[in-house]
């Protein structure tokens, strides 16, 4: 349920509290009422409605919700399978995969933790953006645009045995401060007349307003997402973006005050033709 208004939000958590309530007579006990609690505080989290009686909650936690650390009572239920797992990223076995290490046990089977490995193939494969040259034409200016030059090698979709291919599509991912900006409008037509090596603008966000100076914007900046157009014979190609400047705070007593541009992450995203690898025991 990406996008979804924080009334919505609201109505799903108060919908839930009131069933998994202590005070309610039909309430579930207290340790999921405590879980639910803790939901608020979940940095992703997700529902899905597997049927009319039933709802998955999905929720990561990038740290503790107590000062002190992890706290949490898991206790086994009966006829229910319960998995316990504490894991962090770890490498795979060769740059086009992923892994997570740690230790899981199932509650009421297993006499101890089990050391655990699970890997999965990447869906996205960045370019080394060493490989790549970007530049601001003019270098100077309140409209430059952002021009990145691919080369023949970073137009060529990743083969292996992980990924499907023909799915491949080679995108480009801008992060902008809030001291440069996007007109959306201008971009989308460049990509209607797939100028520039725009395909398609798949999105803008973040700080999108065309008016505001930078010192009146409250925002960090903006994402941008486009996909770039194939080739239609093999050889470089140059990505273009036009970019603005917003008013900058004057300096007292004048001067000149400096405007960081990124260069853009250049990637390739293709479906997976495996599913991930689980491996009980990794000693």
């Amino acid at each position: 349920m990406d996008h979804l208004p924080s009334s919505t939000m609201d109505s799903l958590f108060e919908s839930l509290w009131s069933i998994l309530s202590p005070e309610n007579d039909h309430a579930s006990d207290v340790e999921e009422f405590v879980l639910l609690a803790s939901l608020a505080h979940a940095d992703v989290i997700e529902f899905d409605v597997v049927s009319s009686e039933s709802l998955q909650i999905r929720a990561l936690w990038s740290s503790s919700t107590h000062d002190d650390g992890w706290r949490l009572n898991i206790p086994a239920q009966k006829d229910t399978r319960v998995e316990v797992g504490i894991f962090q990223e770890g490498s795979g076995e060769d740059k086009d995969e992923m892994s997570l290490e740690g230790l899981r046990a199932i509650l009421g089977e297993d006499k101890d933790f089990q050391p655990t490995l699970f890997t999965f193939p990447h869906r996205h494969h960045i370019l080394r953006s060493g490989k790549l040259e970007t530049s601001l034409d003019p270098a100077f200016g309140s409209h430059p645009v952002m021009k990145t030059r691919l080369p023949m090698s970073a137009l060529q979709a990743p083969i292996n045995d992980t990924l499907d291919h023909e799915s491949c599509r080679l995108h480009a991912l801008y992060t902008l401060s809030k001291d440069v900006f996007v007109d959306q409008y201008q971009v989308s037509q460049l990509a209607q007349f797939n100028s520039g090596g725009i395909d398609n603008l798949r999105g803008v966000w973040g700080e999108t307003d065309l008016e505001n100076p930078s010192y009146k914007t409250n925002g960090w900046g903006s994402v941008v997402l486009v996909d770039v157009s194939e080739p239609q014979e093999p050889s470089e190609m140059t990505l273009e973006l036009p970019l603005h400047v917003r008013y900058l705070e004057p300096l007292e007593g004048g001067g000149k005050r400096p405007v960081e541009i990124l260069p853009p992450e250049v990637f390739w995203a293709c479906e997976n033709t495996v599913e991930g690898i689980y491996l009980h025991s990794i000693i």
